[in-house]
C-alpha cells in the first residue's frame, strides 16, 4: 500500500511539472525527436502468500535475465523539462530457487534443495515519462519518472530444473497459481531512470537505467486466493538513439 501512495503522489507531482514550467521567461528550443530503444535487464515477480504456514512454499526469489527494445517519440517543451512516450516489447519473468542455510530446504515432506522455477512474461509496455534534463547542450544529465501500462502478449510455460516425472514436483500444490493459466493480462505501474544523452551532430545518444514497479498483480490478491501480492518488478540498462524531427525556438513573453 505504500508503494501505491508513493506512486499516486509521484503522478501528481508530474501533472504539476508543466504549470511551474510556465514561469520561466528565457527563450528556449522545442524539439521533437523520435528513434529506438533496447537494452537488457533484471526482473522478478515479488510473491507473497496469504497464509504464512504456506511461505515454504516459495523459492527463495531471485531476478532472471530479460530485455526491453521499442520505439520512442520525446518532445522537449520547456527548457529543462519534456515529455516521452514509448512502445516497447519486454521480455520479463522470474526465477526463484529453493534452498536454506542448513542444505536442507523441506517442502511438504518433499526435499526441494536446488529446484529452481521460472516463467517468462513477454509484455507490450507504453510508458508515459516526465523527462526532465540539466547540463549543457551537448552533454546533459536526465531523470525520468511516470506511469506506464502494458499488456500480456505471451504467458510462457512454467519450467523446472527437474524431469516431469521427479515426485518433488507434487510439492507444489494444484492451487498454486504459478502451475497454472489463470493470469492478469493486463499490468500498470510506475517507472523512473536515470541517464545521460549526448549529442552527436543531429543524433542524440542516450545511455540509461530505468526501474517499473508494477502496481496490479499478475494473480489474484483477493484473501481467498493463494497469493496477497504477485507484482512485476524490472531493471533495464537501455541505449537510445534519437534523432530531432523538428525544431522550433519559441519567446515567452
Amino acid at each position: 500500500m505504500m508503494m501505491r501512495r508513493v506512486g499516486w503522489l509521484c503522478l501528481v507531482w508530474i501533472i504539476s511539472l508543466p504549470l511551474f514550467s510556465q514561469q520561466l521567461r528565457r527563450e528556449y528550443e522545442r524539439e521533437l525527436s523520435v528513434g529506438c530503444t533496447g537494452g537488457i535487464g533484471l526482473s522478478r515477480v515479488s510473491f507473497l502468500h496469504n497464509n504464512a504456514y504456506r511461505m515454504n512454499e516459495l523459492g527463495n526469489q531471485g531476478f532472471t535475465t530479460g530485455y526491453r527494445m521499442g520505439i520512442v517519440t520525446r518532445f522537449l517543451s520547456q527548457r529543462h523539462f519534456g515529455i516521452q512516450l514509448e512502445l516497447n516489447y519486454v521480455r520479463s519473468g522470474w526465477s526463484e530457487l529453493f534452498y536454506d542455510d542448513s542444505g536442507i530446504s523441506i517442502v511438504n515432506d518433499y526435499d526441494m534443495q536446488n529446484v529452481r522455477l521460472t516463467r517468462r512474461l513477454h509484455y507490450l509496455e507504453i510508458p508515459f515519462l516526465a523527462h526532465i534534463y540539466f547540463g549543457e547542450r551537448r552533454v546533459r544529465f536526465f531523470v525520468e519518472l511516470g506511469p506506464e501500462v502494458s499488456v500480456m502478449m505471451k504467458y510462457g510455460d512454467l519450467t523446472w530444473n527437474i524431469p516431469e516425472t521427479d515426485e518433488r514436483r507434487k510439492a507444489i500444490p494444484l492451487d498454486d497459481p504459478r502451475l497454472g493459466d489463470d493470469y492478469g493480462r493486463l499490468d500498470y505501474g510506475l517507472a523512473g531512470g536515470i541517464g545521460f544523452d549526448i549529442q552527436t551532430g543531429k543524433v542524440h545518444t542516450i545511455i540509461g537505467g530505468r526501474f517499473t514497479y508494477a502496481f496490479k498483480d499478475l494473480y489474484g490478491n483477493n484473501k481467498s486466493d493463494v497469493f496477497q501480492r504477485s507484482n512485476n518488478q524490472l531493471i533495464n540498462i537501455t541505449a537510445t538513439i534519437l534523432v530531432p524531427v523538428l525544431k522550433y525556438k519559441e519567446k515567452k513573453r
